[in-house]
């Protein structure tokens, strides 16, 4: 039988994870990427004639879709 670590590997990432001196830099990475892609989701919409608003949720949507699922997974 597997154990719950086996069926989740991120699990042990997460126990060794230094919250103090590596959430700083995790933020900081997350803030980047979103700078880049919300404006290129922004500028592909209106490329393809569409709202702006259409650039934005094609951008969130796939977070909140992951998300969702996870929690049907669990």
């Amino acid at each position: 039988m597997a154990s719950f670590t086996d069926l989740m590997p991120g699990l042990a990432a997460l126990r060794r994870y230094r919250f103090r001196s590596d959430f700083s830099h995790d933020l900081f990475a997350g803030l980047s990427v979103a700078a880049v892609a919300l404006p290129v989701s922004i500028a592909y919409a209106e490329l393809a004639g569409l709202s702006p608003a259409v650039g934005l949720y094609a951008s969130i949507g796939p977070c909140w879709f992951v998300r969702s699922s996870e929690r049907r997974r669990s």
